[in-house]
């Protein structure tokens, strides 16, 4: 295998925060929902599960981002990056814009579930990068050296 076909350390790492996350975003969908069932009814209910699958959506799109451009050299990965963070921005004030236009929406349900489920995902990402034992550079390949080069001599 070659240094090109090589799996950059980043990659394994997001993999462990996606599936952490839909984990985190299934219990959160789950227990905000009855709790909003408790506060608001149907309306609470709703919103606890808009506000879950939200809060995923936004951290899925940054480490499928990551994952997306971690073979690229790194002009291109900021640049994926960066796009990343516009769509998000867009999509997180198109989607409150249409969530807040009906009626089946609860804001104090909505807000806090949104809350939680941020500082939940943020948790985990903290988690898992700092569980993941990553050395403070990695991914390098430095030149070999005349003295570091096998001998290619037969004498």
């Amino acid at each position: 295998m070659s240094s090109q076909d090589s799996v950059p350390s980043s990659v394994p790492i997001m993999h462990t925060v996606l599936r952490w996350s839909v984990i985190l975003t299934v219990i959160i969908a789950v227990v905000g929902g009855v709790i909003g069932w408790f506060i608001a009814g149907w309306p609470g209910t709703w919103s606890a599960v808009v506000a879950a699958g939200v809060v995923l959506m936004f951290t899925a799109v940054t480490a499928i981002s990551i994952i997306f451009a971690a073979r690229m050299p790194s002009t291109f990965f900021m640049a994926v990056i960066l796009g990343a963070w516009l769509v998000k921005l867009l999509a997180f004030l198109g989607v409150l814009a249409v969530v807040r236009a009906f009626d089946f929406t609860h804001d104090w349900m909505l807000w806090s579930t949104m809350l939680v489920a941020l500082v939940g995902h943020l948790a985990i990402d903290v988690i898992v990068v700092l569980r993941s034992r990553q050395p403070y550079v990695s991914d390098v390949q430095l030149p070999e050296s005349e003295e570091t080069r096998p001998s290619t001599d037969n004498t």
